[in-house]
């Protein structure tokens, strides 16, 4: 009886396993949102114009209407090596996040849904050109709220 009951709670588990990956399926926005990838940022600006990250933040939510708030996010006033940057992020009761930046060309750097029940809070590493905005963009009860932060991004790794 004992093998019976452990091969019907394999199959059962087996089962489960099976249907998880369709249950987690990602949205591919370089498809979905071709023109929000497009959008650059302004290169002579060195990092300070904001129009290309406001362009892709209308482009990703359809308003450029942000308030401050709601989003914590973490990344390092200097980061002396600008290949890898760590920035983390957090927007409680979030369903969409757009993490964008004004240091490199693509203002864009990616667009997360938060699953029913998931837990909107994210730790990726961005390259970043030069000194820079970090903004994230969360949309929170139907209205979007954004955290924003420079970085400078030293030449050599240096530290100054």
């Amino acid at each position: 009886m004992e093998r019976r009951k452990f091969l019907g709670m394999s199959a059962g588990v087996l089962a489960v396993a099976a249907a998880a990956p369709s249950m987690l399926m990602a949205t591919n926005y370089r498809e979905k949102l071709p023109e929000a990838w497009k959008i650059k940022n302004d290169e002579k600006a060195k990092g300070e114009d904001m129009k290309g990250v406001n362009a892709a933040i209308k482009a990703v939510f359809g308003s450029d209407k942000v308030e401050e708030g709601k989003v914590n996010l973490k990344a390092p006033a200097i980061a002396e090596n600008g290949a890898v940057v760590p920035v983390s992020f957090k927007a409680e009761g979030a369903k969409k996040i757009a993490l964008l930046q004004s240091a490199d060309p693509e203002a864009l750097v990616a667009v997360f849904d938060v699953p029913e029940r998931g837990i909107p809070e994210y730790a990726v590493r961005i390259k970043m050109q030069q000194t820079g905005h970090v903004v994230v963009v969360a949309e929170i009860d139907g209205k979007l709220y954004k955290a924003d932060k420079v970085v400078k991004v030293t030449v050599g790794g240096c530290g100054g």
